[in-house]
């Protein structure tokens, strides 16, 4: 644990959540320290809420496999849009392990509507991104937005 941060996850390990380009260049603790606290809770509720019904796991980047742009990425990542709030530290985008991926995205939802979740507010409509769901922490008031890109 490191004492300097806010919150560490319990689940999540750094290179899951940081592109490697970015641990590459800054190191561990200054690309942690871009990552918002009150997301990296929320990834830990999800991650125990859904081991807690389906005894399976939640993937978020899988470096080994070539998968590396699902949590914090660098400014020049091709994947995705230039503005991506991936790039902010408050967007990861997640995939069930055990591939009940439509399961899956209801279950976030219902996790953000019941007030589970305290960040994430945001999630790409699934018709855009079958296989993973999006979810970020953005400026709006409402209790969930579903965006189309």
């Amino acid at each position: 644990m490191n004492d300097f941060l806010e919150y560490e996850c319990k689940y999540f390990t750094v290179p899951e959540l940081i592109h490697p380009q970015i641990l590459a260049a800054i190191g561990e603790t200054n690309s942690l320290i871009r990552l918002d606290p009150d997301c990296l809770r929320d990834l830990d509720t999800i991650r125990e809420a859904w081991h807690k019904k389906h005894k399976s796991g939640v993937y978020c980047n899988r470096v080994k496999f070539g998968i590396d742009s699902r949590g914090l990425r660098p400014p020049n990542d091709p994947d995705g849009g230039f503005y991506s709030t991936h790039k902010q530290g408050t967007t990861f985008d997640l995939e069930p392990v055990n591939g009940k991926h439509k399961e899956f995205f209801l279950f976030l939802v219902e996790l953000i509507n019941s007030g589970k979740l305290k960040a994430f507010n945001t999630m790409e409509d699934r018709k855009f991104t079958p296989t993973w769901s999006h979810l970020a922490k953005m400026n709006h008031s409402k209790k969930l937005l579903i965006i189309n890109k």
